[in-house]
């Protein structure tokens, strides 16, 4: 069986997509999606070194993340995105 390499999470600040992928170098990497209002789709990543560690070290990760962990991550998103519409963090 294949191992899942994306979970996508339904929020009170909409979706939440996470995702285990290599980066234009190939190294490995954990990538989160959100789309807070006002802003577009928006991402940020937690990069691995390219080794067969740094792959085991991303997939244990991914393993761990769960619906708190990707609304944790992407907390300073949502942040920024409402001090830039202009209302209180």
């Amino acid at each position: 069986m294949n191992k899942p390499f994306a979970k996508l999470f339904e929020t009170d600040r909409g979706q939440i997509l996470v995702k285990i992928d290599a980066d234009e170098d190939g190294a490995p990497e954990i990538r989160f999606y959100a789309e807070p209002t006002g802003l577009g789709v928006c991402s940020l990543a937690l990069s691995y070194e390219d080794f067969d560690n740094g792959w085991d070290a991303a997939e244990h990760a991914f393993g761990k993340v769960d619906q708190q962990i990707a609304m944790q991550a992407t907390e300073k998103l949502f942040e920024t995105a409402n001090k830039l519409a202009g209302g209180e963090a």
